[in-house]
C-alpha cells in the first residue's frame, strides 16, 4: 500500500539517499520531501486524465448571486483538481472553489486527489521517479542524478498513460458504412 512517505523514501533511496519516517524528522531528505510532495503529486494529477482519479458529480447550486456576466454559481467537489467537462456542455469559469456558469443545472466530469492508498502500481512508480528528480538536487546536489530521474520518469509516464488507458472498455463499431460496404 502506497504512503506518502514510502513513496517519498523511495525516491530518496533512488538518489542514494536513507529513507524517512516523517516529513518533520530533520535532514536534507524529509526537507526536500516536506517540501516538494505534495505539490509533485498534484501535478502528476493533472498532466493526464487519469481513470482512477476521475470522477463526475451533479454540483450543488449556491443561493449567492454570481457578480460577473454567470448567472449561476455552484459549490465545486472537496479534492476537486481540475474539471474536464461539464453536462449540458456549456461555457463555464472556476474562481475559487466555485464554478459560475449560465445553465440551471450541471454536472461535471473533473479530476480529484485521491487518498494514496488506493493510487495503483503504474502512478506509483511515475511518482516515485518525478519525486527522485525533484529531490536529486536540493538533496544530492548532483544535477545529472535528476536529469537521469527526469528521463526515467518520462519513460514510466508514457507506461504509465499506456497502463490507465487500458482500464476504459474498448468501443466496438456497430453500425458503420464502410463495414456494410464489404458485405
Amino acid at each position: 500500500m502506497a504512503t506518502s512517505i514510502a513513496m517519498c523514501s523511495n525516491a530518496l533511496l533512488m538518489i542514494g539517499h536513507g529513507t524517512i519516517s516523517s516529513f518533520t524528522e530533520g535532514g536534507a531528505g524529509a526537507e526536500a520531501a516536506s517540501n516538494l510532495y505534495n505539490s509533485t503529486y498534484e501535478a502528476l494529477l493533472t498532466v493526464h486524465r487519469w481513470r482512477f482519479a476521475s470522477a463526475k458529480s451533479q454540483l450543488g447550486q449556491l443561493t449567492d448571486t454570481p457578480l460577473n456576466e454567470w448567472t449561476y454559481a455552484y459549490q465545486l467537489p472537496s479534492g476537486y483538481l481540475m474539471g474536464i467537462k461539464t453536462y449540458p456542455d456549456i461555457d463555464y469559469e472556476v474562481f475559487e472553489n466555485k464554478l459560475y456558469a449560465n445553465a440551471n443545472t450541471v454536472a461535471l466530469d473533473y479530476l480529484f486527489k485521491p487518498d494514496e492508498s488506493r493510487l495503483p502500481p503504474y502512478f506509483v512508480k511515475a511518482l516515485e521517479y518525478d519525486l527522485a528528480s525533484q529531490f536529486s538536487v536540493p538533496v544530492t546536489g548532483n544535477r545529472s542524478l535528476g536529469a537521469l530521474y527526469a528521463e526515467r520518469f518520462e519513460i514510466q509516464l508514457r507506461r504509465a498513460k499506456f497502463a490507465d488507458s487500458q482500464s476504459r472498455p474498448i468501443e466496438g463499431i456497430v453500425d458503420s458504412p464502410l463495414t456494410e460496404v464489404r458485405q
